[in-house]
């Protein structure tokens, strides 16, 4: 210890073992420490109670500390098990100092740095009493306790779970050190294994790659043999934190093992972070915890989430049988890469194994769903694991496709530019198992772009159709303009048409990954311009896109008028305006009249209730004047200052009136009552006996026509009287709407040169 040479402005240089006076004054000038939980930053002294050292007060002899820490350091890099030619940096984090009664509960070390790979915790000498560190993984604990009259050195891995255990007397005094993993040659190796395991483990890999799947035992279908094999890891690693030499301990012993293995069988290697995903038949260990769920999930006490959780007590609950497990690929790493790229793949369960379950390790999130009657007792688990991955260099093109389908296009279009139209078309049929999942799976304006211009050029009908089906219009954009017109030119209007037809009919199943058809809509007129540009081709894409999206939108608009709640339809409604508007600028643009006559025929033919509608979409529209009757605006705006004059020409409600109109949409006897009562003008109130599920039809209809009537239930006799009363609403409703298209007649004729009526 008389290598570490401490001074804290404020208090001055620390003595060992330090005396209590030091430490109160340390106390002095600290502030409570804070800990994380997630993306956020949280102090709360039921999780965490310590003292923090401000790191600008401390100030360390380096040159002194540096021949003990060092040494220290050395062993550490060796007994963790890292690969040759890295080395272990020690980063101060902070300086803590534990009062009686203080503590820290079970909780990981977030990596704060790329090359974190774990926590040097440097007990200073002192005399306390309790306080032990106690750090867990897969299942082993173990207590450090500090020294009188020695420094105390405790590293572990940063996905080790630890806890300082409360101070029973005295003063815990430490430095906490972020462990940092630096390279210093350029390949990092590990020493080759024994032949014997060689062998043996190249035996199994080419047992895994030749045997060919079924579905269960003694099932006479037989599939193709697996094209992957998953090895997960035992640590935990982020995403920046991920490297071939900064794997840990046994990791890096495994994944050097089956990289040198691949090569001799043929195989490529990479590696990966997975999601794990299960889900258990689980029980509470204690019938006081039934029905409640961790990580900001449901509890019958509680509807807040709850911050003092750092995750979740897996000891409350008993595993029984695992019901199903999913993992996905995210991300991966080539051997000689220093990033990991994104993929999206998700593996099956014959694909995938691990020397320590999933199970054995801790997650990072876990929820309980209780019994449910013919569901539940369930416990889902999520973790986040490295993974070695393997596939024979046969498939690697398949394989790196499902995963990175740009990666694939972009091999395709390498092979086109060279003129090999033979190699690239079996390329393209190679991605036909799986194209549809895969291409959805990480849609984006890039994919888009390599699928267009790769279909176009690969002058082969089916494997373009193949290729495009899975795509979204709503992904279309400017930048697809000409690989739009190029395809329209290489297979003509009726492949796009029907390719067209094939993106709508998918549209009901799912929505768009990135942007909704309405929002893509209001930008169509760019892209017509775009594509009008392109030539004779691409003014034929864009015309079929403006009668495409025309359909769909007559049709959104016909669903939308069969909206009971008025609130809801009219919002609804207004969303559309812009839409509107961009298709019939579209029209304009391209010249389109007869789809222009189509549009403005059918907004004229739903009446009033499209009306304000009709008026949003004249006030979205920018079309220049020259070019408002090429788009049928005039004729719209002409139509609207009708219907709405013939709105206002209609008198005022007599205060008298309380008549409603009925909604429509059921038949039954009870709404043939309501319909009654409401169609009253002299009626205000109705008291009505009624059985408990008849008077929930009454509240369900009332209340999802959002109609002027309060109901309430008078809980006397039997059945229960239902008491309906129309109210002021009914009156404030239609001022509110008169007041609006007197409003919309104005500027109609202020924007459009309408005359205003009388």
């Amino acid at each position: 210890m008389d290598d570490l040479s401490i001074e804290v402005r404020g208090v001055g240089q620390l003595r060992f073992p330090v005396p209590d006076q030091q430490a109160r004054a340390l106390r002095k000038i600290a502030r409570p420490a804070r800990y994380g939980h997630g993306q956020r930053t949280l102090l709360d002294r039921g999780v965490r109670d310590t003292w923090e050292v401000p790191r600008s007060r401390v100030r360390i002899d380096k040159r002194r500390w540096n021949r003990t820490l060092v040494p220290v350091l050395e062993s550490v890099h060796d007994e963790l098990g890292l690969a040759e030619g890295t080395r272990l940096e020690a980063e101060l984090h902070s300086m803590l100092v534990y009062a009686p009664g203080q503590f820290f509960l079970p909780h990981q070390d977030s990596e704060r740095h790329d090359e974190m790979v774990g926590s040097l915790v440097v007990t200073l000498p002192g005399s306390f009493t309790g306080g032990a560190l106690v750090v867990e993984h897969r299942g082993k604990r173990v207590s450090y306790r500090g020294s009188k009259q020695a420094l105390s050195f405790v590293a572990f891995y940063a996905d080790c779970r630890h806890e300082v255990k409360p101070v029973r007397s005295g003063h815990r005094i430490v430095l906490t050190y972020n462990l940092l993993l630096r390279q210093i040659s350029n390949a990092p190796t590990l020493p080759d294994a024994p032949p014997e395991i060689a062998r043996e483990l190249a035996h199994l890999l080419e047992q895994h790659f030749a045997t060919p799947l079924r579905r269960w035992p003694g099932d006479r279908e037989v599939a193709e043999p697996p094209s992957l094999l998953v090895y997960l890891l035992d640590h935990e690693y982020t995403e920046r934190g991920l490297g071939w030499g900064r794997l840990k301990s046994h990791d890096a012993r495994r994944a050097a093992l089956l990289q040198q293995v691949a090569r001799g069988v043929g195989c490529d290697a990479v590696l990966a972070l997975a999601k794990v995903h299960e889900i258990w038949n689980a029980t509470p260990s204690d019938d006081s915890w039934y029905g409640r769920r961790r990580r900001g999930s449901w509890s019958e006490w509680d509807d807040e989430e709850d911050e003092h959780d750092l995750g979740p007590d897996e000891d409350e609950y008993e595993l029984e049988e695992l019901v199903d497990q999913s993992v996905e690929l995210e991300c991966w790493m080539e051997a000689a890469a220093t990033t990991a790229r994104a993929v999206a793949l998700s593996v099956g369960a014959h694909e995938v194994c691990a020397t320590t379950a999933s199970h054995e390790l801790e997650p990072y999130e876990s929820e309980y769903e209780g019994y449910m009657g013919n569901y539940g007792n369930t416990l889902d688990r999520w973790y986040r694991r490295a993974a070695v991955v393997l596939w024979p260099e046969a498939k690697a093109f398949a394989v790196r496709a499902k995963a990175e389908p740009a990666w694939a296009l972009t091999r395709i279009s390498a092979r086109l530019r060279a003129g090999e139209l033979a190699e690239a078309r079996e390329l393209t049929a190679a991605l036909a198992p799986f194209w549809t999942a895969a291409a959805r799976a990480r849609q984006s304006s890039r994919l888009v772009a390599a699928a267009l211009r790769v279909a176009s050029r690969i002058d082969e009908p089916a494997l373009a159709r193949m290729l495009l089906a899975p795509l979204d219009t709503e992904a279309l954009g400017r930048a697809h303009a000409a690989p739009l017109a190029a395809l329209i030119e290489r297979y003509g209007e009726p492949f796009f048409a029907e390719l067209l037809d094939a993106w709508s009919a998918q549209r009901r199943h799912w929505s768009a990954p990135q942007v909704t058809h309405t929002d893509w809509v209001a930008s169509l007129p760019r892209l017509c311009e775009a594509l009008c540009a392109r030539g004779p081709g691409g003014a034929s894409a864009a015309l079929a896109l403006v009668q495409d999206s025309s359909r769909h939108l007559a049709a959104t608009v016909a669903r939308t008028l069969a909206v009971q709640a008025p609130s809801r339809r009219r919002q609804a409604l207004d969303e559309l305006a812009p839409s509107l508007a961009a298709v019939l600028q579209s029209a304009a643009l391209l010249g389109a009249t007869e789809l222009r006559d189509e549009v403005v025929g059918f907004c004229r033919a739903q009446g009033d209730e499209l009306v304000p509608c009709v008026v949003q979409t004249l006030r979205a529209a920018t079309l220049a004047p020259e070019l408002r009757g090429a788009g049928g605006l005039d004729v719209l705006a002409s139509h609207c200052v009708d219907r709405l004059a013939a709105r206002l020409a209609r008198p005022p409600r007599d205060e008298g009136d309380w008549s409603i109109e009925p909604p429509g949409g059921c038949d039954c006897e009870l709404c043939r009552v309501l319909a009654g009562f409401l169609t009253d003008p002299a009626a205000r109130t109705f008291e009505w006996p009624l059985a408990q599920q008849r008077r929930r039809h009454i509240h369900a209809t009332i209340d999802g026509a959002e109609l002027p009537v309060r109901h309430q239930t008078r809980r006397r006799g039997s059945p229960y009287t239902l008491v309906l009363t129309k109210t002021e609403v009914l009156f404030e409703a239609e001022r509110h709407e008169r007041a609006r298209d007197q409003a919309d007649v104005a500027w109609l004729a202020a924007a459009w040169g309408s005359e205003e009526p009388r």
